[in-house]
């Protein structure tokens, strides 16, 4: 009985974790991202944009500024 519950709690919380997009999560916190001097308007929304950049993964990140 305790067993189930235990391996019924693990199954939930590993769904939970990929709904929440864990590596997505975990990837934002490590990056080593930084503003840069590059901001645009979005043609979608009307928000003033700034691009940020990892130069270590080449990755760029679009944030309101």
């Amino acid at each position: 009985m305790i067993l189930g519950l235990l391996a019924l709690a693990i199954v939930v919380g590993g769904i939970v974790i990929a709904v929440f997009g864990w590596d997505r999560c975990r990837a934002a916190r490590t990056s080593d991202m930084s503003p840069t001097d590059e901001i645009f308007i979005d043609p979608a929304s009307g928000r003033r944009m700034r691009v940020w950049y990892d130069a270590k993964t080449g990755q760029r990140d679009y944030r309101p500024d």
